[in-house]
């Protein structure tokens, strides 16, 4: 017998065999790429915890009304204690003492909750913003003390150091508690809410008026310091640092003016008792 009909079929087993052997690779990169679907590629991917946007926390808390009513609660409760305080104190050094009392409750408010409602970039800092809060901080004290009717040289009536405690820091405690308060905490927490309702610039301006108002609740209750500075000084510093607040939509820059504000307040006092 001649072998060779027995060769094709030789080959033909051979060839069976290589397609057997490779026939399952084929399949396994097919389900492969079954398995990952459309989920596979990076835009039908679920967001990471970290990929959400720069400055927006991932609680419930940001955008909504929650800020905003513990915000009012710390002003009632601040409001209650530093007219509890103030009994002990007769005249404008319980005033004083009460609204030094009721603004560092919610300036500690605005410091333990601020950071979960600030934007992208609040924290920020920029040149621009010192010198204009130095410009600011310098010319509002004259410009307000225009308006409230006082045109003459504040003066403290003594320099003793219940005097100098009450009259020079208690403004100091009192406009840095309620620029992080009212500025830190309650303007972005406005503006994240107003921002779901409004245009952008019509939440700046909702904002800034929910801040100026957070910022003069304290100083209207507990109206005269001892430091003799008038009530629309407050007001008036209230209302600058939230146009501030609101143009550049960073805090530094109002905190500085807030605290340079009752420093030329002081100084002018301290000149006036001097010349007097």
């Amino acid at each position: 017998m001649s072998d060779t009909p027995f060769e094709p079929s030789r080959r033909s087993r051979r060839e069976a065999r290589a397609e057997v052997d490779t026939a399952p690779s084929e399949p396994s990169l097919s389900v492969g790429h079954d398995d990952r679907g459309a989920s596979g590629r990076p835009a039908d991917r679920p967001r990471a915890s970290n990929d959400r946007p720069a400055g927006r926390p991932a609680s419930g808390f940001f955008g909504t009304w929650k800020p905003l009513v513990a915000a009012a609660a710390a002003l009632v409760v601040a409001i209650v204690v530093g007219l509890l305080a103030g009994v002990a104190f007769n005249g404008a050094a319980g005033r004083s003492v009460g609204s030094v009392l009721a603004s560092a409750v919610v300036g500690g408010t605005g410091l333990g909750l601020m950071a979960r409602t600030r934007p992208a970039g609040f924290f920020s800092l920029r040149g621009l913003d010192v010198l204009w809060a130095l410009v600011l901080g310098a010319i509002l004290p004259f410009v307000t003390g225009i308006a409230a009717g006082s045109l003459g040289w504040p003066a403290f009536a003594a320099l003793s150091p219940r005097w100098l405690l009450l009259g020079v820091v208690a403004p100091f405690v009192v406009t840095a508690m309620l620029a992080f308060f009212a500025i830190g905490f309650v303007f972005p927490a406005a503006l994240s809410y107003a921002s779901t309702r409004f245009t952008p610039a019509i939440a700046r301006v909702v904002a800034g008026v929910v801040s100026a108002l957070a910022f003069a609740v304290i100083p209207l209750v507990f109206s005269g310091t001892v430091s003799g500075m008038p009530t629309a000084l407050f007001v008036g510093l209230g209302i600058a640092a939230s146009v501030f607040v609101g143009l550049s939509l960073r805090f530094w820059g109002p905190l500085l003016l807030s605290l340079v504000f009752p420093m030329v307040w002081v100084a002018l006092s301290v000149a006036g008792y001097l010349l007097a």
